[in-house]
């Protein structure tokens, strides 16, 4: 016998007929013993458990999107880049320079970062002469960013660009630089 749609009462209506007991189990063969209760249960446990241990893990480093849609690694690593990795460098100056190393390559500084923790996109008239920041993507193995955790557990992003400095005479300085900004 099937239900039709028609005949299952709404939930605020009352019920006029003589309640029947559900005849969905009486197919089965013998009566549901304990043991294989238990032993659902314990596969379903099982499962569940399997399964969050993938939850939040995809396996592969997801990209980090920056300004003007610069790809960065989003690993605290660096090994995405750099399978071997490398060591960490201390900040040339900057908010960080007495913090442990993070970054790695070029000039490092939390002056190369702009107001959202990015290699800045700018210009600036100082010490007799143009110094034009341009962040770049082609640094990192195609990347333009990653992240670093230091042993005291914090997490710092580490984008790459160049300073150029262009004198009052015209002669210009290119200088690979790095900025590194606090993430947590």
């Amino acid at each position: 016998m099937t239900s039709q749609l028609a005949e299952i009462p709404l939930i605020d209506q009352s019920y006029d007929g003589e309640p029947q007991p559900t005849a969905v189990l009486r197919g089965l063969k013998k009566p549901t013993s304990r043991r294989s209760v238990l032993r659902g249960v314990a596969a379903s446990a099982l499962t569940v458990g399997a399964l969050s241990l993938t939850w939040g893990h995809s396996g592969r480093a997801f990209a980090e999107e920056g300004p003007a849609g610069l790809m960065g690694w989003d690993r605290n690593d660096c090994q995405d880049a750099y399978p071997g990795g490398y060591d960490e460098e201390r900040d040339a100056d900057g908010e960080f320079k007495d913090a442990p190393g993070a970054c790695f390559g070029g000039v490092i500084s939390s002056k190369y970062c702009d107001g959202n923790g990015w290699y800045r996109a700018d210009q600036e008239t100082r010490d007799g002469g143009v110094h034009k920041y341009t962040p770049d993507p082609t640094m990192c193995s195609g990347k333009h960013s990653w992240k670093w955790k230091t042993p005291d557990g914090k997490v710092y992003r580490c984008s790459d660009g160049t300073e150029t400095v262009t004198a009052n005479g015209g002669e210009q300085q290119v200088v690979f630089s790095m900025c590194r900004a606090l993430v947590s």
